[in-house]
């Protein structure tokens, strides 16, 4: 199964372990970008910290080393928010960024539901495997 349940999102986060979702597609000024988050757990100095990327969609590249759609961004992504829990960091995704409790994955499997996402024919707007 590639999705975690809310239980075990939680419980990666909490065991230090990165979760990922491809939230979707759009198009602006004739170009493709790809919108897809990620929480990190706790460092040493910082809670779980919820990141969203902004990415333009290139052919050639794994969808973690696309480039921002924005120039001014440096690596197409921002911080959203730090929480202190892993649950609240799920739920702040959830809040602002429209993601799906139930469609976490662990860090790399993005690269597979990216894959799905081209097989599907590449839809703009939310993504819903």
């Amino acid at each position: 199964m590639r999705y975690l349940t809310d239980t075990f999102a939680a419980g990666a986060l909490r065991r230090g372990q990165e979760v990922e979702q491809l939230l979707g597609a759009f198009e602006e000024e004739g170009r493709r970008g790809l919108r897809w988050c990620c929480i990190w757990p706790p460092t040493r100095f910082r809670g779980f910290v919820v990141r969203l990327h902004v990415v333009e969609e290139c052919e050639s590249l794994p969808v973690d080393e696309f480039p921002a759609f924005n120039a001014a961004d440096e690596d197409g992504a921002r911080t959203v928010g730090e929480t202190e829990s892993a649950e609240a960091a799920l739920a702040l995704a959830e809040q602002q960024l429209g993601a799906d409790r139930g469609r976490w994955v662990n860090q790399g499997v993005l690269l597979d539901e990216y894959r799905d996402f081209v097989e599907t024919g590449r839809p703009l707007g939310p993504w819903q495997p």
